[in-house]
């Protein structure tokens, strides 16, 4: 209207109009805008007409179609001389701007729906074929599930709800599902068995905040809930295990994930028993730290005593200690692997 200097009145396909430049006919009956409708023409409305008109002024009304169907009418006020060369602007314009919404609700329908059905697969519900193939999700491509959970609302802002459009934009393949207002699953394709989490910040551009956290599970073909659940366990373990971290890969704690996943109960007790006598002694933690050197360094001693900045014989005794205190030797192949499920289920 600032524009072409005239009064724009939209009208619905029974005639009634719903916005105007002149608010004080909105609700009104605009007769020529039903017989618009009903003809799927354009109506020119001379001074002298005004009589076969009720409701109407001078000016040229036209239908406004999208995909094929009537959703409106615009009318012009004005003298039709006036007021006709800009009548196919007018209507171009408001059929681009119904297009426009008409694609973005397609496009919130179709999210809507990969995220009911990726959702419905990740809490093993059955999920026909079908229904990946109708969704364009190609079910033998290789995924990785990170599980993103920011832990301030000023990330939820900044962060979260400009994320997704960014990734629609940037990655086409990928699947989004809100868990809540904090966490994000997504799935991404992954060119590798053991994803790495500071890749795919990089890819998703993430900032470095202490309040974003992003948890990446085991890669998978076909089997969501399984992307899905590696994720989440592997955030909650890496957690618990180091809280200061900000990244946490599923391989990195691939046992006490498992462990956990599998919700034991009198076992995690039998299991903690040795360590638990440990605990009991003056230096019980100093030795689990030796010990979980001793298995970070594949059983060598000298490697160990680099790690922890102490001669070789400090290890060896620090080792003899445990198997003293527990009854398991870190010497023993069966009885390490015993020790290192205490430490790893701690």
């Amino acid at each position: 209207m600032i524009a072409i200097g005239h009064s724009i009145n939209v009208m619905s396909p029974d005639g009634v109009i719903i916005a105007s430049g002149e608010p004080q006919r909105v609700g009104s009956l605009h007769e020529a805008a039903r017989m618009v409708a009903e003809r799927g023409q354009p109506l020119v409305i001379e001074a002298c007409d005004l009589d076969q008109y009720p409701g109407a002024q001078p000016g040229v009304n036209l239908p406004v179609t999208v995909g094929g169907h009537l959703a409106a009418v615009v009318g012009i006020s004005g003298s039709p001389a006036e007021v006709s060369h800009f009548a196919d602007l007018v209507c171009i314009t408001a059929e681009l701007m119904l297009e426009q919404v008409a694609l973005l609700e397609a496009g919130q329908h179709r999210r809507r729906q990969i995220e009911e059905t990726v959702l419905a697969a990740c809490e093993g519900k059955p999920v026909p074929d079908v229904w990946f193939e109708q969704l364009g999700i190609d079910l033998h491509r290789q995924r990785a599930a990170l599980l993103l959970e920011v832990t301030t609302q000023e990330a939820v802002e900044q962060v979260l709800a400009p994320l997704l459009s960014s990734i629609e934009q940037r990655q086409k393949t990928a699947l989004a599902v809100h868990l809540s207002p904090r966490q994000l699953l997504l799935f991404l394709e992954a060119d590798q068995e053991q994803p790495c989490p500071d890749r795919f910040r990089r890819l998703l551009s993430l900032p470095s905040r202490d309040d974003i956290i992003l948890a990446v599970g085991q890669a998978f073909t076909r089997n969501f809930q399984m992307g899905y659940q590696s994720a989440k366990a592997t955030l909650e373990v890496g957690r618990r295990k180091d809280p200061l971290q900000k990244s946490f890969r599923y391989d990195v704690f691939r046992v006490p994930v498992l462990w956990h996943s599998l919700t034991p109960g009198w076992q995690h007790q039998e299991l903690q028993a040795p360590v638990a006598d440990l605990l009991k002694q003056r230096h019980g933690e100093l030795y689990l730290k030796t010990l979980a050197r001793f298995i970070e360094s594949d059983g060598q001693i000298l490697r160990c005593a680099e790690l922890l900045h102490v001669h070789p014989n400090t290890v060896r005794y620090r080792l003899r200690k445990v198997e003293s205190m527990t009854g398991l030797s870190p010497f023993s192949l069966r009885e390490l692997l015993i020790l290192q499920l205490a430490l790893d289920t701690r």
